[in-house]
């Protein structure tokens, strides 16, 4: 793959990073379950990559 291209997967990240915060922002109970959720399923796919 070429490195000078932004890949799917990182635009994918991104794109749920910006809803996540955009979500804690305006709601901030339903913004830190969302992040919560967001950050244990990063977890679990970073440990069965392995």
């Amino acid at each position: 793959m070429n490195n000078d291209q932004i890949s799917v997967r990182m635009v994918v990240l991104l794109l749920v990073g910006a809803i996540t915060v955009g979500v804690a922002l305006y709601h901030p109970a339903f913004g830190a379950a969302l992040g919560i959720g967001v950050v244990v399923v990063a977890l679990f796919n970073e440990l069965m990559g392995r």
